[in-house]
């Protein structure tokens, strides 16, 4: 069956058709870049406008939409932190009023769980499964059983908003301080870069120069920069406190990581060290010593994880 499929994030909009007996993408289509500022009108008009196209639907099934933001069983956006206005949205509604052929044909789930869902499947859907994704914030799911762990109303709010630290100062998205988000997602790399920048160079307030996007960032720490290379670092022992606290309650057979972020850190560490060997280690330090042996993998579908996922859960599979 083909589906296409929309992944939404707070920065741009990942689409492809997507193959689900085979589990790969058969089209990729260009990726649909949104303002600074997001809002929940840039992302209708962009999403809207590729449907539209000549021949865009032609041979499909499904569409499926991974989104940012809490998803009710429904499939209605609750809330998204990320994008401006972007609460209490039903796109199987919104999407039928210009296309009425995608009556009954629209599916949504959030983007974490979508990645969740297909790297549990390519490693055989049972067991326990715990999956991070890595971007601006912190998403994921957790897979037990050969199912997703939903629960009533929106579910869950995610590995993102673990607590790691009490006396954390920065605000999360969930409105919270102290979540993982807070310290170990892209966005939390940069604004710590920029903080120790400032501080390095006693820069006064206003006068410092662009922070640097999280590539740059990465392409910093591969060359050495001692800066870059600690807030990599630190990001990930983070990450690594909150794997341990999942561990400790799930013991689950794989710990998986994606997004753009898992990819940056690659880069950054070179092929060794950095934010992923720090999470690694942080993780056995805080895991039940019996359990401390478990070790993150990256994410077998790569940035294609929650276009994937969202697409198998679309056709029930």
């Amino acid at each position: 069956m083909r589906v296409y499929a929309v992944d939404i994030g707070a920065t741009a909009i990942k689409q492809a058709v997507v193959d689900t007996d085979q589990c790969s993408i058969v089209t990729a289509l260009p990726v649909l870049r949104l303002p600074p500022t997001a809002t929940v009108e840039a992302v209708r008009q962009r999403l809207f406008g590729a449907l539209i196209e000549p021949d865009a639907l032609t041979g499909v099934d499904r569409v499926a939409i991974a989104t940012t933001g809490a998803v009710d069983e429904a499939g209605m956006v609750v809330r998204a932190g990320g994008i401006q206005g972007y609460s209490r949205v039903q796109w199987q509604t919104l999407l039928a009023t210009w296309l009425p052929e995608l009556k009954e044909r629209v599916h949504v789930i959030n983007d974490g769980m979508a990645a969740t869902w297909a790297e549990y499947q390519r490693r055989g859907g049972t067991g326990n499964h715990v999956h991070f994704t890595l971007g601006s914030g912190i998403g994921g799911g957790i897979a037990i059983g050969g199912r997703l762990v939903a629960g009533p109303g929106a579910g869950p709010a995610g590995p993102g908003h673990i607590l790691v630290d009490p006396a954390g100062t920065d605000r999360c998205s969930c409105s919270r301080r102290g979540c993982v988000e807070t310290l170990a997602s892209g966005r939390a790399i940069r604004l710590a870069y920029q903080r120790a920048y400032s501080s390095a160079q006693a820069t006064p307030s206003g006068r410092n120069s662009r922070t640097p996007t999280l590539l740059e960032l990465a392409h910093l720490a591969q060359r050495g920069n001692p800066l870059a290379r600690r807030v990599f670092e630190d990001a990930g022992h983070y990450l690594g406190v909150a794997t341990a606290s999942l561990i400790n309650v799930l013991n689950p057979e794989t710990i998986t990581v994606g997004g753009g972020l898992a990819l940056a850190a690659v880069t950054a560490s070179g092929g060794s060290g950095g934010y992923l060997a720090a999470a690694q280690q942080a993780m056995r330090e805080h895991a039940v010593p019996r359990l401390a042996d478990a070790h993150l993998e990256l994410a077998a579908y790569g940035s294609d994880a929650e276009l994937i996922g969202a697409a198998l859960l679309a056709t029930g599979l």
